[in-house]
């Protein structure tokens, strides 16, 4: 989804009109749907061929993930976001949403440092299996995933004097286009 959400802020700021004329409608959730089928797809493979003990087909569906995380997602992901900067540094005397790209730098960031690793030691599990690495990434991992609602709030209360109103109206100020 950071991929699907990082190539659609890209799209939307290199060329806007087509994005507000000839964009599908339902283009966002069709994309949402099948990345979340893909996620579910997978997820049921690692459970019924991994936990299931069937080590040769584990092998490669993992690879198969490893593959997809470190050729596709992660580029597109990195080339889109580096794209994105370029583009609004640029043209700095456009209004750009400052906080929701804000936002979008931050979880990719943070997917960076603390996702990958996660990716990398599953890799390096086919050669080398160093069990305190794998927790270490695991915790990593968590802190990935629990930092998004934490930049969500900091981010939509920025520049306020104190912090004022229901997680709700946080994540409307932060995710709103003006």
């Amino acid at each position: 989804l950071l991929t699907a959400i990082s190539v659609e802020r890209c799209v939307g700021v290199l060329w806007p009109f087509w994005c507000r004329c000839h964009r599908p409608k339902l283009l966002s959730a069709a994309m949402c749907s099948l990345l979340w089928g893909l996620a579910c797809v997978f997820a049921g493979l690692v459970y019924f061929v991994c936990d299931r003990g069937k080590p040769g087909y584990c092998r490669i569906v993992l690879e198969t993930l490893c593959f997809l995380n470190f050729c596709f997602f992660t580029p597109f992901m990195i080339l889109s976001n580096v794209i994105l900067f370029i583009k609004l540094k640029r043209s700095s005397w456009q209004h750009h949403p400052a906080r929701l790209y804000t936002v979008i730098f931050l979880t990719v960031f943070f997917y960076l440092l603390f996702g990958i690793p996660l990716s990398v030691q599953i890799f390096l599990n086919f050669f080398v299996y160093t069990n305190f690495v794998f927790e270490i990434c695991l915790l990593l991992a968590s802190v990935n995933s629990s930092s998004n609602p934490v930049i969500y709030v900091l981010v939509g209360s920025y520049g306020k004097s104190r912090f004022r109103g229901s997680v709700k109206v946080v994540l409307q100020r932060v995710f709103e286009e003006r």
